[in-house]
């Protein structure tokens, strides 16, 4: 079951939240909904610290924290800050995926277009596991505009996302 806040406006309309508006939001959310057989809840939030990410901590004493980053060594920066947020707000780090680790062409030869190995090296610096790594592919981004998950069907991208799934 999936449950997303675009489905509280329009497609054009923004949520502006912040502060104590979001705080609350977030706190009905859980305190409100019916939540049946709950195996998992995802989060996916914007990289840093900001106020979601420490009312998320509060609120869910058990939380556990899956960094994502790219290989380039600025996005490993703004993953490592929220590495540490989250060890001094006791969130387990439960591990670290690379997402666009590269692409590969028609003809087999694969750009790295973001460097190689960021999200290895954040995982040992970490001391996580690197859970996986989804290569750049045009197949992302198309079922996402689509609303057709690519996990769902075929490829590099696919495999890795079930991959990741599975660990």
């Amino acid at each position: 079951q999936v449950i997303s806040m675009a489905f509280l406006t329009s497609d054009d309309a923004p949520i502006i939240w912040r502060g104590p508006m979001l705080h609350g939001a977030l706190q009905q959310f859980f305190r409100e909904v019916r939540w049946t057989q709950l195996a998992y809840l995802i989060s996916d939030m914007p990289p840093g610290t900001g106020d979601v990410a420490m009312g998320l901590a509060r609120m869910l004493p058990r939380a556990e924290l899956i960094v994502v980053t790219t290989p380039a060594t600025g996005a490993q920066k703004v993953a490592t800050r929220a590495v540490t947020m989250a060890r001094k707000s006791h969130i387990r780090v439960a591990g670290v995926i690379e997402n666009m680790s590269a692409f590969t062409a028609d003809d087999g030869t694969e750009y790295a277009l973001f460097g190689r190995g960021g999200g290895e090296r954040l995982a040992t610096e970490a001391g996580v596991p690197l859970i996986g790594s989804i290569p750049l592919e045009p197949e992302v981004s198309n079922g996402g505009d689509e609303g057709r998950p690519v996990a769902l069907g075929e490829g590099r991208a696919a495999t890795a996302f079930r991959s990741i799934a599975e660990r």
